[in-house]
């Protein structure tokens, strides 16, 4: 009995001394900060990177770098981190460390945490509604409980896309069927223009407009547009419009058509985006269903149609090197793109003269081909001046719709 309260009033003892001195520490180095003679600590900066990726979830790797101004670290001083990410407002992610031991000096801490995959959607949405450009707000903090203070330092970082204005083009691109008895091409698309028509939770839509020459002596009904979206090889929207065309012979029709991109693909494609250093290969195929005089249906890939572009982002912001790239590249595709459409000139004025030398055609008619190129295109089936002119008219025609939309 007299040895049972020994031990409880030595244990007893211990266990009050021990608090008591942890106590003491933690009300001295209170005090000390207080009377400022420890210095307060400093989050300097933070850095943020991809870590791995799967189906659902997306690793986010941050460093924070910490200044602690004093002799001693504060290993018990209650330190914790937080960081938030949001993308226009959707949260993405958020993480913490706790019980920092902050080493004297700079040091650095790490933190990871994950992103579910199922947010990316949700961010989508906000980008296109928001003209392709998203805004990114990381904000992190440093405190102590124990000291009562804080430290924060918050990233911001814009990130744009400009994914459909390549799809503008005024380059002639002759259309063939590929196949026996038909002589090609078939078709010229003079034009093609692109906008993006709406997005919700669950879709986002494509108006697409193509400008379709008709150099045959006869019309040619097309009955079904079908196209597929895929991004770094996912496919993101596949569908048809049944929508009915008749192409007259010697006239420009203009072709419009709605596309879907599937919103709850977009996860998926956003794992190899990740994947891929935050590039994605866009690809948007078409194919088109006509009827020809002697009746035969055909489905026929539309190649020369197919639309390619690549979509970079930097959402942490550590490439400025990649930015300045980007923008050289956006500047270098200008420059292919008005080479293409020169090269597309130069080809129209040698089918131009092709066709003088062909039917006798005169100076008009090569001006004619020049304005339309692709319109005044003689495949031996009797189109004549008067096809060209109605084709001159569609396109003005076009070109004053085009002001009226915007486009």
């Amino acid at each position: 009995m007299v040895l049972q309260t020994l031990r409880s009033l030595f244990l007893g003892s211990a266990f009050r001394i021990a608090g008591t001195l942890v106590l003491a520490v933690a009300v001295t180095i209170a005090g000390a900060f207080g009377a400022g003679v420890l210095g307060v600590l400093t989050l300097e900066s933070m850095d943020n990177e991809f870590g791995d990726v799967d189906d659902e979830r997306t690793e986010i790797l941050t460093d924070l770098t910490i200044h602690n101004p004093n002799p001693i670290g504060l290993g018990s001083a209650d330190v914790d981190a937080t960081y938030d990410v949001s993308m226009n407002g959707v949260e993405m992610a958020n993480g913490s460390g706790q019980d920092i031991t902050v080493e004297p000096g700079t040091s650095t801490e790490s933190l990871r945490t994950e992103m579910r995959n199922e947010r990316i959607p949700d961010w989508w949405v906000t980008h296109i509604e928001n003209g392709e450009e998203t805004h990114v707000e990381i904000d992190a903090t440093v405190s102590s409980g124990l000291l009562d203070r804080s430290t924060e330092v918050t990233n911001e970082q814009t990130v744009e896309t400009d994914i459909l204005s390549a799809f503008n083009s005024e380059e002639t691109r002759p259309i063939n069927a590929d196949r026996a008895l038909v002589e090609d091409p078939i078709l010229y698309v003079n034009a093609t223009r692109g906008e993006w028509a709406g997005v919700d939770q669950q879709h986002t839509e494509l108006r697409l407009e193509f400008d379709v020459y008709n150099p045959k002596s006869y019309a040619i009904p097309t009955s079904q547009l079908g196209y597929e979206i895929t991004m770094n090889g996912v496919t993101v929207g596949l569908g048809e419009s049944d929508r009915e065309y008749v192409l007259q012979p010697g006239e420009e029709t203009t072709i419009v058509t709605t596309t879907r991109i599937d919103n709850g693909n977009l996860d998926d494609w956003w794992v190899t985006h990740v994947e891929n250093d935050e590039v994605s290969d866009l690809r948007i195929e078409f194919d088109a269903t006509f009827e020809l005089a002697s009746g035969t249906t055909i489905t026929v890939p539309l190649e020369a149609l197919t639309y390619e572009e690549t979509v970079e982002t930097d959402i942490w912001g550590n490439d400025e090197a990649g930015e300045s790239n980007s923008s050289d590249g956006e500047a270098n595709a200008t420059d292919e793109t008005e080479s293409d459409v020169e090269g597309a000139e130069t080809d129209d004025e040698t089918d131009g003269g092709a066709q003088e030398d062909t039917d006798g055609g005169t100076d008009e008619d090569t001006d004619s081909t020049g304005d339309d190129g692709g319109g005044g295109n003689d495949d031996g089936d009797g189109s004549n001046d008067d096809d060209t002119s109605s084709t001159d008219d569609g396109e003005n025609d076009e070109e004053d719709d085009d002001s009226l939309l915007g486009l």
